[in-house]
């Protein structure tokens, strides 16, 4: 078994769409709905949805109260401080919540945090054939 999708149920479907196609780079290729919008990061798909669906998709359990940062959805990349760097630089058009700037963490990875628009935390993390001296 393994993980193919991740939904993410958000207050704003055109600024989320903004923040993970625009500045995280994911890819979607269909058009957007005003409820909803399909893209992939790499071979994971994702969708983001209004929080709308959720009374229509689960019934009563839907009207469940929905607090920021429920998961960490984790990224990695080769060069986490050119990601970083392009992230920064781009605070202008596009602002980032950067929660801290890539560390080495206890275990040895070093990690960059931070939240989109709906406060959802996420992390890039440097993959592990890249240089980890810093």
């Amino acid at each position: 078994m393994e993980i193919d999708y991740i939904a993410l149920f958000v207050t704003n479907v055109e600024r989320s769409l903004i923040f993970y196609r625009d500045v995280l780079g994911f890819r979607f290729d269909k058009p957007a709905k005003p409820d909803s919008a399909e893209g992939y990061s790499g071979k994971l798909k994702i969708g983001l949805y209004d929080r709308a669906w959720l009374p229509k998709l689960f019934g009563d359990r839907g009207e469940q109260k929905i607090s920021g940062n429920p998961f960490l959805l984790s990224m990695s990349v080769e060069n986490l401080d050119q990601v970083y760097q392009e992230l920064s630089d781009r605070q202008s058009l596009y602002p980032v919540n950067m929660i801290a700037p890539p560390r080495v963490m206890p275990w040895g990875q070093r990690i960059l945090f931070l939240s989109d628009p709906d406060d959802n935390l996420l992390e890039i993390v440097q993959s592990s054939t890249a240089s980890t001296d810093n």
